[in-house]
């Protein structure tokens, strides 16, 4: 009964404005980590079959958007994926008369264009159900510390000695491709481009442990999250290209110490996307990999999972956003590390 297939229609153009309103953009973040490309995918159920099991999704409660005002009326939304793949939400408007044989889809990409959908393909929408493990893997920078401003502002006291711009885009972008950060802002006609880069990277070396301190913090929470894990017997572990100084960080509320296993990027010869790190660390926590989810914030996080044949969750905390991750097409996408206690359960 968890899934459904329908016929794709055209809609009446209305729902592109009404996606991007404030606080429906806020709430179908908070509730599916979905911030919508501007309108819906639509669907007819011509089969009475679909219509059955259609009815038997809406009898669930859903997750509620709650309307501000007496201008909008109130949604449910349930978090689906598209094709068996692409993370997406279907929003059922608590309104009288809404048609029992349509269902409405929002997502971070175009589906149309990202799935090349013509009018009156068959679509397949599949519902979220929790993922059962028996371990959860966490990567650190933008999962489980946020750090983005902490990278910012290295990149910054590294270049300036040299004239050389940084954006928060250039450290986004390096963060979630795994790219070497430095060859994105050094001219590719540099004269000496190597050693600026050396010169660079060792500046950031020296300086990073003290702006780890000053601009890196634990998200809040966190605790509460890895205790609510531990609680259904749930395994811990680490896996992050991060260096060692980011513990500290973690030793803080006794976070460190909730985990049985870490593994970082000292500690293997190649880095993410390659799963070297995910097999390492499953094999100390003696778990297989179809029954253990790894929870990253960047693409190289969601490839190194499918490498590794563990499941993947996206969290938006960090440096890839809503569309970027569900175009790597994780098991699950979410906002943030709260929501995982109700995304996972024991296997």
């Amino acid at each position: 009964m968890t899934v459904i297939e329908g016929r794709l229609v055209s809609g009446l153009g209305q729902a592109a404005d009404f996606t991007q309103i404030d606080w429906v953009r806020r709430q179908l973040l908070g509730l599916a980590g979905i911030d919508p490309h501007p309108g819906t995918v639509n669907l007819v159920l011509g089969d009475e079959g679909e219509r059955k099991r259609w009815r038997s999704w809406r009898k669930m409660p859903g997750k509620v958007m709650a309307a501000p005002d007496a201008d909008f009326c109130s949604a449910r939304c349930y978090p689906v994926r598209v094709d068996g793949r692409i993370p997406a939400a279907v929003v059922l408007p608590e309104t009288a008369g809404y048609p029992e044989d349509k269902v409405e889809i929002v997502a971070a990409l175009p589906l149309r264009r990202h799935l090349s959908l013509v009018e009156d393909d068959l679509v397949r929408v599949e519902l979220c159900r929790p993922l059962a493990a028996t371990a959860v893997l966490f990567d650190i920078d933008g999962t489980l510390v946020a750090s983005v401003a902490a990278y910012l502002e290295i990149a910054r006291i590294a270049a300036q000695p040299y004239g050389l711009d940084v954006t928060e885009q250039h450290v986004r972008h390096s963060l979630a491709t795994g790219s070497n950060f430095w060859k994105t802002v050094v001219p590719d006609d540099c004269r000496d481009g190597d050693a600026l880069m050396k010169a660079m990277s060792a500046q950031a070396v020296r300086h990073w442990p003290q702006v780890l301190r000053e601009h890196g913090r634990v998200f809040d929470g966190l605790a509460q999250t890895l205790d609510a894990l531990k609680r259904r017997g749930i395994i811990l572990g680490v896996v992050s290209g991060a260096r060692p100084e980011v513990l500290d960080l973690l030793r803080e509320d006794g976070i460190l110490d909730r985990f049985d296993a870490v593994v970082l990027g000292a500690d293997v010869s190649r880095r993410k996307p390659d799963p070297e790190g995910l097999v390492k660390c499953l094999r100390e926590l003696g778990v297989e990999a179809d029954r253990a989810v790894y929870v990253g914030d960047t693409p190289v996080d969601i490839q190194a999972s499918r490498a590794a044949g563990v499941r993947a969750v996206a969290v938006l905390t960090g440096a890839g956003d809503s569309a970027m991750m569900s175009a790597q097409e994780p098991d699950r996408l979410v906002l943030s590390h709260l929501s995982l206690p109700g995304i996972i359960e024991p296997w």
